[in-house]
C-alpha cells in the first residue's frame, strides 16, 4: 500500500505535500550573515516509469511502475536531485547573506514535521531541507509514443532554536509543452542521456525559483 500512496503522491505531483511559497522577509535574510546553517539528508523520492501497459493494471500496475523506475534510476545511475538543490541554495545563502555551512554532516531524516526537523538540526542555526516529491516519465493521452517528463520539490527554511518554519516554496517543472516529445526508447538510450538532461534542467529550473522567491535573492542563475 505504501507504494501505492507513492505513486500517488507522484502523480499528482502536488496532492502530498504544501504548494505554498512564503518568501523569507528582510529582517531573517539579514540575520542569516554569520548563522550555521545545515542540511537534510532524506530517502530518495520515488521515480515511476509510467507505461501504456502498466498502467491498466491499477494498483499492481502502480507498484510496477514504481518498480521500474526504480530499476531505471539505478541501472543509469541517475543522480538524486534533491541534495544538489540544497547545496546550491546554502551556498547562494553563503554568497549573498554570510550564512556559514554546517561542518557536521547533513542531517538523515524522513519526517515533514517543522519541530523534529529543528530537533534533529540541533548544533545549527538554521535548516535548509530540500524535499524530492517525486519524479516520473509518463505517455502523452492519445500519443503513447510520447512521452512527458515531471519532477518536483520542496524547500522549508527553519529557525532551529525557535523551532519555526520561517520561509518555504514548492517546484513543479513538466516537459509537458514540448513540441517535440521523446519516445520511450529517446528517454532512456545512451544510459538515459536525454532523460538525465531534462532531469538536470528541471532541478537547476527549481533552485533558481527557490533562490529568488524563497531566499529572495536577485534573478541569476543560482544552480551554477
Amino acid at each position: 500500500m505504501r507504494l501505492v500512496i507513492a505513486a500517488t503522491c507522484v502523480l499528482l505531483v502536488t496532492g502530498c505535500v504544501s504548494t505554498r511559497t512564503a518568501q523569507i522577509d528582510n529582517e531573517r535574510a539579514a540575520a542569516l550573515r554569520g548563522k550555521v546553517v545545515t542540511l537534510t539528508d532524506r530517502p530518495r523520492a520515488g521515480f515511476v516509469a509510467m507505461t501504456p501497459g502498466k498502467a491498466m493494471f491499477a494498483m499492481i500496475g502502480a507498484a510496477a511502475m514504481i518498480q521500474a523506475g526504480q530499476t531505471i534510476i539505478k541501472e543509469n545511475e541517475i543522480p538524486d536531485a534533491a541534495p544538489i538543490v540544497d547545496q546550491a541554495l546554502l551556498l547562494a545563502a553563503q554568497k549573498h547573506y554570510g550564512a556559514v555551512p554546517a561542518t557536521t554532516p547533513p542531517v538523515k531524516i524522513d519526517t515533514t514535521d517543522v519541530t523534529k526537523l529543528a530537533d534533529a538540526a540541533k548544533g545549527a542555526d538554521i535548516l535548509f531541507d530540500v524535499q524530492g516529491v517525486g519524479a516520473q516519465f509518463r505517455y502523452q493521452p492519445l500519443h503513447f509514443s510520447s512521452y512527458i517528463v515531471d519532477s518536483s520539490y520542496k524547500f522549508r527554511i527553519i529557525d532551529v532554536h525557535a523551532r519555526k518554519l520561517i520561509a518555504e516554496g514548492f517546484c513543479a517543472q513538466s516537459t509537458k509543452d514540448d513540441p517535440t516529445p521523446p519516445s520511450h526508447d529517446e528517454l532512456l538510450a545512451d544510459k538515459a542521456a536525454r532523460l538525465k538532461a531534462i532531469l538536470k534542467t528541471q532541478h537547476e529550473e527549481c533552485t533558481n525559483q527557490f533562490a529568488t522567491q524563497v531566499l529572495s535573492l536577485p534573478v541569476q542563475t543560482a544552480a551554477n
